[in-house]
């Protein structure tokens, strides 16, 4: 079984992966470049799917597989959301966001529409995504307490009534009714600094961070026993990441959690170094 994915190149800084809909095909962005790049469970080294600065693309983030076959990637500061053919690599659509300070971060598609956080402003943004892509909308402002929110990961609970989001600036986990647009913060019993996320094995998985008493930082992939009303939960387990790998987005595929090591912790201090992976994480014994 292959514990680490390879990703082909330099400078990549990887961000986002998500899984293909065949339950083995998964694909990674590239933060600095906007490459994607496709993988499958059962080979170690990933491809070049799309290369790096077409469409506009200079940067990339979270990216999910919608009902129609299509790829949704979130364009980072370019304020894009493109859509690509998965059966033919086809850029289909893409998509504006208006402003010139914008940082469209992670994505989830739920009862008939995208719905994406912004990293710059506590705003979701939402698309209609039936047989065509609509055009952008400003739909909810996250309460902000006061500190840049920092909204990041964004995954959908209850058939997509739900929204889950973190604000990784202020360490809360919101929960969002869908139907009402409000948002309350989940009750977790202390600080979340939650990035990427997933819903799996009856659990929210996520990578997270949380500063040790020495000022240092430890990042880990966490597991969150949510309520069935999603408005609590526990953190069970959390899986210590080396921090230079810095893990930043999760997927489920065969039973494991595969997360991108972005090495932005070892960017930072000028050690990073090529290649670039994907950690396979067997995550079972956190039952």
């Amino acid at each position: 079984m292959i514990d680490t994915y390879v990703l082909p190149g330099d400078g990549i800084f990887p961000e986002g992966i998500t899984e293909g809909p065949d339950g083995r095909t998964f694909y990674v962005s590239s933060s600095r470049k906007g490459t994607i790049f496709r993988g499958t469970t059962d080979r170690a080294d990933l491809e070049v799917w799309q290369p790096a600065g077409a469409d506009g693309r200079t940067g990339a983030l979270g990216m999910t597989v919608d009902g129609h076959g299509r790829l949704l990637v979130c364009g980072f500061r370019t304020g894009h959301l493109f859509a690509y053919d998965l059966a033919t690599g086809d850029l289909v659509a893409r998509r504006t966001v208006p402003g010139d300070k914008v940082l469209l971060n992670d994505i989830v598609v739920a009862g008939g529409h995208a719905y994406v956080t912004d990293s710059e402003r506590p705003v979701l943004w939402r698309w209609p995504v039936g047989a065509e892509i609509g055009e952008p909308e400003e739909w909810l402002t996250v309460p902000d307490p006061g500190a840049l929110p920092y909204l990041n990961g964004i995954v959908a609970a209850h058939d997509g009534a739900t929204l889950l989001v973190a604000a990784q600036g202020t360490e809360v986990l919101w929960r969002i009714d869908v139907a009402t647009g409000t948002a309350e913060p989940v009750e977790l019993g202390g600080p979340l600094a939650a990035d990427g996320m997933v819903v799996a094995d009856g659990a929210l998985f996520t990578c997270d961070n949380v500063e040790l008493p020495d000022g240092t930082v430890e990042y880990a992939v966490s597991r969150v026993e949510l309520a069935a009303d999603a408005r609590t939960g526990t953190v069970t387990r959390r899986w210590v990441r080396p921090a230079a790998d810095t893990p930043t987005t999760v997927a489920y595929l065969g039973g494991r959690i595969l997360h991108v090591n972005s090495q932005f912790g070892a960017e930072r201090a000028g050690t990073a170094t090529a290649p670039f992976t994907v950690t396979a994480l067997d995550v079972t014994d956190g039952h």
